[in-house]
């Protein structure tokens, strides 16, 4: 029980971590195309892909605060509304980060603080109204 425990606490960290920058990335991906094609050489392909895999670096942290509100819910017992939230305000964080990445990961930080404020308040709310044993 103890290596399920450990594998369920990784797995929420690398889920919580990398949802964003995942999110972007098949955005980027779906907007402009993987660019295969004849007049594309595959050195600057893989170029511009580890470029963007270090610029996506410094997003990560930004999908933590959406991720750890929901947790939030999900220790409270509201596992669908967890889930449900993560997920809807997850395309909007994502939505919203490329408007946001104009400004840089700093912008999308604010919009992903912003957007992950509703959850914070509403598992603030469910655990005042909490009967304690």
């Amino acid at each position: 029980m103890e290596q399920r425990g450990n594998f369920g606490r990784l797995g929420f960290w690398l889920l919580a971590l990398l949802w964003l920058p995942a999110g972007i990335l098949a955005t980027a991906v779906a907007r402009f195309g993987a660019g295969t094609g004849p007049e594309t050489e595959s050195a600057s392909w893989i170029t511009m892909a580890m470029m963007s895999l270090q610029s996506l670096i410094f997003v990560a942290p930004c999908g933590l605060p959406l991720a750890l509100a929901c947790r939030w819910l999900w220790r409270l017992g509201y596992g669908r509304a967890a889930w449900a939230s993560g997920i809807g305000l997850g395309a909007v964080t994502v939505a919203a980060s490329l408007v946001a990445g104009l400004l840089g990961p700093i912008g999308i930080l604010a919009y992903a603080l912003v957007l992950s404020a509703p959850v914070w308040i509403a598992a603030w709310w469910l655990a005042r109204r909490r009967p304690r044993a």
